[in-house]
């Protein structure tokens, strides 16, 4: 990976809203081991960094000094903790962690020690923040069902609840003056950002609900309030008055730009942004104008957090593996100082594009996580100590579907996108996998082993109850809902020359519906308005994409090469078919037109590329990327097919 030096350039300044580049320039390696690194936050002196790492095995706070001379463990090892951030004065570190129970708030002494629990209610505790006099803690919790805003002493005692509404608030961040506090609520429907005063009040509505906000962040003065908002599209940097009124736009690039972090100074505000298909480190001035990129690289960025002095800003960065930087704030050489190993896989867009779910075994076991579309801080979803994969988002967002062996078979559960308690779905003592969402959200289709089936399709209410056996004929996988609910079409090995082919029954039952009679076809997923279907199929020597109408008639095939091209993904559009293809040896993602014509290759690795997810404006691909380590990629698919003329690019 090349990195680069920021340079000023006054021509940059004539370009409204293009932004600067860096020149390339050498970096320097502080640390290194087999270490997972992140959620960096600079102390109140600037002298020292503190981070989570797995570097002792599990997951334990660590700090290090600012040059990256000298790391030292201030917590004990634990399956999981997020949310570090320092005391005002520096003396101390509160976080969130799961050591005794579901995720409690902690404090820690900066110079390590014994760390005190400060919350003991079963409900979940999580993301607390220091009032700016340090005598206080606000955090959010669901003990009483929703999440809502709630405040302590710093040392523990009386916790007082100062949000009570039906609808989940949280994430709570306070003013400069510790007077309000911001969150961000769905109580409109959509998330916007709220405040309420911390002497409880009537909350105030900043943001209105044209859009999902969120990443609220007080401006130094209290003035102002940075978020970033998808209200035009995709994700840009807004402000808005801290008494509310018209949000100013700041970023209006085609882009997401998320994770806006406000300069000591309150000039400027450090943002993520993934335009140009990675994602990069990007300055704006408040008050608007340029953009200035202070990153280019081919990896991820995240967790940005400035130094006090406003002269250099710290982040994780991820290619490959994950590790902490730091870099001057008006450009220069960037400095690696942690690095770590993990993998995840099975990525998968939320509808309103703004994150990822994906599965990971970084806690030892396989659990379900969220991250921001463009990098950034990670959420663990369920921390169970059986394996939970194959996680599915309902298509309003809200939920979560995911497959677990906690209770020693394979059952179908479901979580909250926010968080919270997770529901069991199936309870039969066979295995059931390969879920699938129907449209609206009321309905999950799966694959079942029960009644001593060799592989049936079933559905069941997303709010539980009793499934629904659809098929009988056994060896049955890949259940896939048409567009209107209405169909499912799955693949099975049934028939009497033990291939499999392409089915179709009712989704509210009947007679299923042979569809295909090839050598072998399977795969199969819904083009976007429910005429057709994408799928693999054999033809005894490769697997090759076809399409084929619903109503009937001859497959079209897409693809006529030797090798394989596997994993077809239409996208939202559907204009385009994403597919993986191992023609240059190892697996690549491909792009091509749905109707047929050229496929452009999109990655270039030394790995395999697989588990392809589109964005829900089609702009972009998440996919897993295996090079020792399995890792969450994104490609911006537009600007590819825009700017390549030789159809191909290296980019992972």
């Amino acid at each position: 990976m090349s990195t680069k030096v920021f340079v000023l350039l006054v021509g940059c300044f004539l370009l409204l809203s293009i932004g600067c580049k860096q020149e390339s320039s050498k970096r320097t390696q502080i640390t290194s081991g087999p270490s997972n690194d992140g959620t960096v936050r600079y102390s109140p002196d600037g002298s020292q960094v503190a981070f989570i790492s797995d570097r002792s095995g599990s997951q334990a706070i660590w700090k290090v000094t600012s040059d990256g001379a000298q790391a030292t463990q201030l917590t004990p090892e634990q399956n999981w903790l997020a949310w570090v951030r320092w005391s005002p004065d520096g003396g101390k570190i509160v976080y969130a962690s799961d050591k005794e129970a579901p995720p409690d708030i902690w404090v820690v002494s900066s110079t390590g020690g014994e760390p005190t629990r400060l919350t003991t209610d079963p409900g979940l505790e999580m993301d607390p923040t220091w009032s700016p006099d340090g005598s206080k803690i606000a955090f959010h919790s669901n003990r009483g069902g929703d999440f809502n805003i709630w405040i302590m002493a710093a040392d523990g005692g009386e916790e007082t609840q100062i949000t009570t509404n039906k609808a989940d608030d949280f994430s709570p961040r306070w003013s400069p003056d510790g007077q309000k506090i911001a969150f961000q609520s769905s109580r409109g429907g959509k998330q916007s950002i709220w405040t309420i005063p911390t002497s409880i009040g009537e909350s105030t509505q900043i943001t209105s609900d044209e859009g999902d906000d969120g990443n609220a962040r007080w401006s130094p003065d209290g003035s102002q309030i940075a978020f970033q908002s998808d209200r035009t599209g995709n994700n840009d940097i807004w402000v808005v008055s801290a008494t509310a009124g018209e949000p100013k736009q700041l970023t209006t690039d085609q882009g997401d730009d998320f994770s806006p972090q406000w300069s000591p100074d309150g000039r400027r505000i450090a943002f993520l942004s993934d335009r140009g298909g990675k994602t990069d480190m990007w300055a704006v001035p408040a008050t608007g104008g340029a953009a200035v990129q202070l990153t280019d690289d081919q990896g991820t960025e995240g967790s940005v957090t400035w130094s006090p002095d406003g002269q250099v800003i710290a982040f994780s960065y991820n290619e490959n593996k994950t590790h902490i930087w730091t870099v001057p704030a008006q450009g220069g050489p960037s400095k690696q100082i942690t690095t770590g190993d993990r993998n995840e896989f099975a990525p998968e867009f939320l509808p309103d594009g703004n994150q990822i779910t994906f599965t990971s075994d970084r806690n030892g076991n396989s659990d379900i996580f969220l991250v921001p579309a463009g990098g950034g801080e990670v959420v663990r979803l369920t921390s169970d100590q059986g394996d939970d994969f194959s996680s599915r988002c309902s298509p309003d967002g809200k939920l979560i579907a995911y497959v677990s062996d906690r209770r020693g078979d394979n059952d179908i559960w479901v979580i909250p996108v926010s968080g919270g308690d997770e529901r069991q779905l199936t309870h039969d003592k066979a295995n059931d996998f390969g879920l699938e969402w129907s449209p609206d959200g009321q309905t999950i289709a799966f694959v079942s082993d029960r009644e001593n089936s060799t592989g049936d399709i079933w559905t069941i209410s997303a709010a539980g109850g009793t499934a629904k056996r659809l098929t009988t004929q056994g060896a049955c996988f890949g259940p896939n809902f048409s567009s209107d609910g209405t169909a499912i079409i799955y693949a099975s090995s049934s028939t009497a020359d033990g291939q499999a082919h392409l089915w179709m029954v009712p989704a509210a039952g009947g007679a299923p519906k042979q569809l295909t009679k090839m050598n072998y076809e399977a795969g199969a997923v819904y083009a976007p308005d429910g005429m057709s279907v994408a799928f693999n199929g054999h033809d005894g020597k490769s697997f090759d994409l076809y399409v084929m109408e619903i109503a009937g008639g001859q497959a079209t095939r897409l693809t006529d090469d030797p090798t394989w091209e596997v994993g077809a993904r239409w996208s939202p559009d559907g204009n385009k078919i994403a597919f993986l293809s191992n023609k240059e040896g190892n697996y690549e993602v491909y792009v091509m037109p749905a109707g047929g014509g050229e496929a452009t290759r999109m990655t270039t690795s030394a790995g395999d590329e697989s588990a392809i997810w589109w964005s829900p404006d089609a702009n972009s691909i998440v996919y897993s990327l295996n090079e020792g380590n399995t890792d969450l990629w994104t490609i911006n698919v537009a600007s590819v097919l825009a700017s390549m003329p030789e159809k191909e690019v290296t980019a992972k």
